[in-house]
């Protein structure tokens, strides 16, 4: 999961990222919309990786305990850490910063929930709240990509963080009941952390390269970008509505319908009166 969802899905964001080109500058400083709503889809998705990380044994059997439990333990400390380098570099911890960094924890135990122990776990969960933190806010402002969503820190990082990890701590006394005799580097196997970089290189290349030509070829036909006076109206401009009915102030009234130009003046006169009584 670590390298064929995540990195793919993480360097496949990068590639997009880059041949899309940046959105407008002031649509790049909204702030997160609900609250709320991103800490109810964090804790589902907390909920539903247990299932297919203790699933894939395919019963309740030893590894798919350890795995639900590694899962958890380096999710919470990811979740922790990032909170903590939020506090030490902005100052204060967020709600936004712990969900990420439950992310980031998720998807790097993915690939070492069935090969590690808890302490092993809980390692990863520490270098998965930090390094793809330092990706988000170090390393991507310096590439200059406009990553929406920092799918390429919290996915494409996270899954080679992990992946690596797992050539590292992969523990005889956990993959005995796997794979008997797979251990990592710490164990003295270090063929097995090679073979795992040599895999990550190999994904990030190829994904790269396919999303990134694809893109480019789909772009000589179709605009992969809308013009900037159309992303400056946004929704209205392709859709003749918005989802918040207030953003409909910033939309000049030169491209909204007349109709509708003349109902919310004769709203906005309403108001008034009613506000003078």
């Amino acid at each position: 999961g670590g390298y064929v969802i995540h990195v793919d899905a993480g360097v496949g964001a990068l590639a997009a990222a880059l041949a899309i080109g940046p959105r407008l500058a002031s649509e790049r400083k909204l702030e997160a919309h609900s609250l709320p709503l991103i800490l109810a889809g964090a804790g589902l998705i907390w909920l539903g990786w247990d299932g297919f990380n203790g699933g894939d044994p395919g019963g309740a059997t030893i590894d798919a305990a350890i795995a639900v439990l590694n899962t958890n333990i380096a999710t919470a400390v990811s979740a922790v850490v990032w909170m903590l380098m939020d506090m030490k570099f902005f100052g204060k911890p967020t709600l936004v910063g712990a969900t990420s960094g439950a992310i980031t924890g998720l998807v790097a135990i993915t690939p070492a929930a069935g090969y590690v122990n808890g302490w092993e776990a809980m390692l990863i969960g520490i270098a998965s709240g930090s390094i793809p933190w330092m990706a988000l806010y170090w390393l991507e402002p310096k590439l200059k990509v406009d990553d929406t969503l920092g799918v390429f820190s919290t996915h494409g990082i996270a899954g080679i963080v992990g992946g690596l990890l797992t050539g590292v701590f992969a523990n005889p006394a956990v993959t005995q009941f796997i794979a008997p005799g797979l251990r990592g580097a710490l164990y003295g196997n270090w063929y097995q952390l090679g073979i795992q970089a040599l895999a990550a290189v190999i994904v990030f290349v190829y994904d790269f390269a396919i999303t990134f030509g694809l893109l480019k070829l789909i772009g000589l036909f179709i605009p992969l970008q809308s013009p900037p006076q159309v992303l400056a109206i946004g929704d209205y401009a392709v859709h003749g509505e918005v989802a918040y009915s207030e953003l409909l102030a910033a939309i000049p009234e030169s491209v909204k319908p007349k109709e509708a130009v003349e109902e919310a003046k004769a709203m906005d006169e309403e108001t008034k009166e009613k506000g003078k009584d």
